[in-house]
């Protein structure tokens, strides 16, 4: 019974992270680190070879969930960013910031030292200067073809986001001018171009595996501490401010249900071990 719960966990953490990778402003490792399962999903892809078993065990709900989460809210995402874009930011929101004291908890469970604010600090101003710099630019307003070239751009920066914790790839994908054809063609299950980016995707994951493994192996509290710095960055880039009357208080309890839900669920970890297995 608690490998059907397991399997069933990561499979709907796998659905989030699904529909986190193609939702604009939200980003996939966030998401991931604040539900404890980044550093060992991580390790199991890096240590694939050696622990065979073990890491496919643990990676294949997870696999299978985000998978779900693209080919099946591609077109639900498509009509809600027309209809109900805030309420959804607010949901994504409120889910993130349950994660919060799980988060920390992960961060610390070695100890605390101060000097780990200082990681905190700078990846907030990164995040900021970031957005902020991103601001500047002007979209292509979607007048960017998917060629080769293009569609194994898009893996890359599918893995740059989902590997990176706090970065968005979909909202890159809308600076660059790809995220609306690549949002039609994962409607569409146009095998080409989902080909095109998952080798995109694995041609640049395995090197940024590799650092971000060596980086949470040995400067762990740094590491956590600067996600916790782009987690609270990435929610101010993405924050879409109020609304009035009965469409901010719908907002606000959206946000809280979802918080409350993120909370509760992480809250069920509490009998496991700080560190996750790989289970």
């Amino acid at each position: 019974m608690d490998h059907k719960y397991d399997f069933i966990k990561k499979l709907l953490l796998g659905l989030a992270l699904g529909i986190a990778s193609i939702t604009p402003g939200i980003s996939a490792g966030v998401i991931a680190a604040a539900a404890g399962i980044y550093e060992p999903a991580v390790r199991a892809l890096v240590n694939f070879r050696k622990e065979y078993r073990q890491s496919f065990r643990f990676l294949f709900p997870l696999g299978l969930g985000v998978a779900a989460g693209i080919l099946l809210f591609s077109r639900v995402w498509q009509q809600l960013m027309f209809t109900a874009e805030f309420r959804v930011l607010y949901v994504f929101l409120g889910l993130v910031a349950g994660s919060i004291p799980a988060l920390f908890k992960e961060a610390n469970c070695h100890g605390f030292r101060k000097r780990y604010l200082g990681s905190t600090l700078v990846a907030l101003a990164i995040i900021l200067f970031t957005g902020r710099l991103m601001a500047w630019f002007p979209q292509f307003s979607g007048r960017v073809e998917l060629d080769v070239a293009t569609v194994l751009l898009s893996g890359a920066v599918l893995a740059f986001g989902s590997i990176i914790p706090g970065i968005s790839s979909s909202l890159i994908l809308m600076f660059l001018g790809i995220y609306e054809k690549l949002l039609a063609a994962f409607i569409q299950f146009d095998l080409g171009t989902l080909a095109g980016v998952a080798v995109g995707f694995v041609l640049a994951a395995l090197p940024l595996l590799k650092l971000v493994d060596l980086l949470f192996r040995k400067y762990r509290g740094f590491a956590y501490y600067g996600v916790i710095g782009i987690l609270f960055g990435s929610m101010v880039m993405v924050f879409p401010g109020f609304r009035t009357g009965i469409t901010l208080i719908m907002d606000l309890l959206f946000f809280l249900a979802a918080a409350v839900l993120s909370w509760a669920s992480m809250r069920l970890q509490k009998g496991h071990k700080k560190t996750p297995s790989l289970k």
